[in-house]
């Protein structure tokens, strides 16, 4: 029969008797006894019991035993952490201490490598509502936190994560999703969940590469991806017509009224990234008169690029563009990504400087010659390269371009029907 703590120490003529020992440097008091035929004998882990003019009382097992080698300075160096955080009124670490929401032998050592954030303290707090109350800060893009979200269902819905799992999981968690997903090869979707785990980890609760637990996750390797797919750009003209009249009266994914030919056209001339198509960021820029793009990815996703076609800014759902793609009848490579992959091969082949559809695009430059060479194009450089990616696209098959830009925005379908007409004329 164990002997409780609170019973230990009923009497107030007990514990303050107790406190100067402490005080005095006497051998410290085990946690708990054990009756036994010789009577009570000590059991457990050593207590620390003192009064701070912070907190109050702070009366925790120390997590040292008896056999462990220099328990008794461990002891010591524990009173003296607690008396130096208390004399420089350290409210907060020694609160986390006194809550159980840190151990005493994992504040020791934080302590003692100079580590006086406690980040540890968090280890114990349930996990789910703690990310949920990561992603409802500002700093997160909504883009992001809707797919961060998702990540949190899937985990739930696969029973991985629960409303019992603790932060200290996570490596636990990692470790089963990295598992299950390797066995359905999806390296990509493995990689997002563990960068957002030690995103969390690090912007959220302030963790450092001392920490426990963001050691542990950093030690969940990320999944090989074995092969990457292949880009299919549409090459010419001719391919881009072709595969815009098959797709938009294929399949059974989406609106069967919805344009989706309109759509192929207009990523492929204008190099847009699926995201910023998908959620209509673009305008007429009022200064040149061409094509900006309100784009969020990188500092780089906003640019100017040459107006060629238009269509009105909205949401829309390229999912169900990507679903005819992949189910088309005769197959087809392409998919929603290889549009802007056209975009690059139709500037290159028509002749427009590297450095100029490289911020068409929205990349960022990748070595010093490219950050020298980057700058916004004037509107005599946009006119100049609209010109000469109509001027190749006519020579292509495509429809004759305009000497200007015009006042009013070209609409896809004039175009569009004016590109097939010369393509199959």
């Amino acid at each position: 029969m164990l002997k409780s703590h609170s019973k230990f120490h009923s009497s107030s003529m007990r514990r303050s008797k107790l406190l100067a020992n402490y005080l005095m440097g006497h051998a410290p008091v085990l946690r708990a006894k054990r009756k036994s035929a010789d009577g009570w004998a000590p059991t457990g882990s050593f207590l620390i019991d003192l009064r701070t003019k912070s907190v109050g009382r702070i009366a925790k097992a120390s997590g040292v035993f008896p056999d462990m080698r220099e328990s008794t300075e461990l002891i010591e160096q524990m009173k003296l952490m607690l008396r130096e955080l208390d004399t420089y009124r350290d409210v907060g670490k020694l609160t986390q201490i006194k809550l159980g929401k840190v151990r005493l032998l994992d504040a020791l050592a934080a302590w003692k490598s100079g580590r006086l954030s406690f980040a540890e303290s968090y280890a114990g707090d349930p996990l789910l509502p703690s990310m949920e109350k990561w992603l409802e800060q500002t700093g997160i893009s909504p883009i992001t936190v809707r797919q961060y979200r998702n990540y949190l269902l899937r985990l739930q819905k696969l029973r991985i994560a629960s409303p019992a799992s603790k932060i200290r999981d996570l490596p636990d968690i990692l470790r089963t999703v990295r598992a299950l997903l390797a066995k359905e090869q999806k390296a990509v979707y493995f990689g997002n969940i563990r960068q957002m785990t030690m995103s969390y980890l690090v912007n959220h609760l302030g963790y450092d590469s001392e920490s426990h637990v963001l050691r542990e996750v950093k030690r969940v390797p990320p999944i090989k991806i074995k092969s990457r797919r292949e880009h299919h750009p549409l090459r010419s003209v001719a391919d881009l017509v072709e595969l815009g009249g098959r797709v938009n009266t294929s399949g059974r994914w989406g609106n069967r009224e919805v344009d989706y030919k309109s759509w192929i056209y207009f990523m492929a001339i204008t190099g847009m990234r699926p995201t910023e198509f998908a959620r209509g960021l673009w305008a007429r820029d009022e200064a040149t008169g061409h094509l900006r793009i309100l784009g969020t990815k990188t500092r780089n996703a906003v640019r100017v690029i040459p107006l060629i076609t238009w269509m009105a800014p909205e949401k829309r759902v390229l999912g169900n563009l990507q679903m005819r793609l992949v189910h088309l009848r005769p197959a087809t490579t392409v998919r929603c990504r290889d549009f802007r992959r056209t975009a690059a091969v139709w500037y290159e082949q028509a002749g427009v400087p590297r450095s100029r559809y490289s911020y068409y695009l929205g990349h960022g430059p990748k070595d010093m010659t490219a950050l020298y060479e980057r700058r916004i194009p004037s509107k005599e450089e946009l006119d100049q390269d609209r010109d000469t990616m109509l001027r190749w696209i006519e020579a292509n098959g495509g429809p004759r371009r305009q000497a200007a830009v015009p006042v009013e925005a070209p609409a896809a379908q004039d175009f569009i029907r004016t590109l097939e007409e010369r393509a199959t004329g």
